[in-house]
């Protein structure tokens, strides 16, 4: 296949960029910087210059691709534009009677809101979406509905592993004598290794027509409590547990990782043949704790 993926470059789009180029996928990565072209050159990923608003580099390779997977969006609200500029051009540029471009949009856990008393599946509400990412829900419909492309929506887990990710604000705390992290006692995360993510958008983009349509969640099968995860970091590296302590949000981001989530995801499941298979947070500590520390 011919895939187009977008942040090709960063945490989770270079996995996916990677396991695709391993499966023998020809992958085009698209970068807003010049810079980011020699990391991919670097994993065999062609590279491309531009976004929604820059297209000269990358409109073109639209009329024969097989899946664009935007992996792009964060916190910020790049999604709709990016999703605009694909369906409008793809139109413009594919042949009539050519298939349908499969879009595969990253999203995330997070859209289904704090439930600290019951569990969370694909279909349940996104009513209670945090306001960093109060704009994501529209985003996931708009995606899977559209009439253009083949849309496809998967809701990722809080990453870890391979040195980065947003755990990244728990191991930077290592040498510092004490730890403090934000929400209260007795949440929950659910999480997923960014290989395992990396995994479950290979199976998607190779099998996008068992799953046009549907939002898949991808996350480990269960969940990690808060309090251990502070405990076996704390243990780890010799802090105190009378050291850890808990402090309110200081931002909107620490409030969307604040929230608890007990996701029991099937879709990816039952249709993809997906299943995770690296160690959980705690388990790995060590591991995941020592590719942070010598990561570049």
């Amino acid at each position: 296949m011919k895939v187009i993926i977008f942040g090709a470059s960063g945490y989770i789009g270079l996995p996916i960029a990677n396991a695709l180029v391993r499966n023998g996928h020809i992958v085009y990565g698209v970068s807003r910087s010049k810079d980011n072209a020699p990391k991919m050159r670097a994993n065999e990923i062609i590279p491309l210059l531009g976004d929604a608003d820059s297209t000269d580099e990358w409109k073109d390779h639209l009329k024969d691709a097989d899946v664009v997977i935007d992996c792009t969006a964060g916190m910020d609200t790049s999604g709709p534009a990016m999703l605009k500029a694909v369906e409008s051009l793809t139109g413009t540029v594919r042949k009539p009677g050519t298939p349908k471009l499969a879009y595969i949009y990253c999203s995330g856990i997070w859209v289904h809101g704090d439930d600290r008393k019951g569990f969370t599946f694909e279909s349940g509400s996104t009513e209670r979406a945090p306001s960093a990412i109060a704009w994501r829900p529209q985003l996931e419909q708009d995606v899977v509905s559209n009439q253009v492309l083949k849309g496809i929506v998967i809701r990722v887990g809080l990453c870890y592993g391979r040195g980065g990710s947003l755990i990244s604000l728990l191991f930077s705390q290592g040498d510092s004598g004490s730890i403090s992290w934000f929400g209260t006692p007795g949440g929950s995360y659910s999480l997923v290794h960014v290989d395992d993510v990396a995994e479950c958008f290979l199976l998607a983009a190779e099998k996008n027509n068992l799953v046009g349509g549907l939002i898949l969640d991808a996350t480990n099968e269960i969940t990690e409590s808060v309090d251990g995860i502070l405990h076996a970091f704390s243990s780890l590296v010799g802090i105190p547990w009378n050291k850890v302590s808990y402090r309110p949000c200081a931002n909107i981001l620490e409030e969307a990782m604040s929230i608890t989530i007990r996701a029991r995801p099937s879709l990816a499941r039952t249709l993809l043949g997906w299943q995770p298979r690296k160690p959980g947070l705690i388990d790995g500590m060590a591991i995941y704790y020592e590719a942070y520390k010598n990561s570049s």
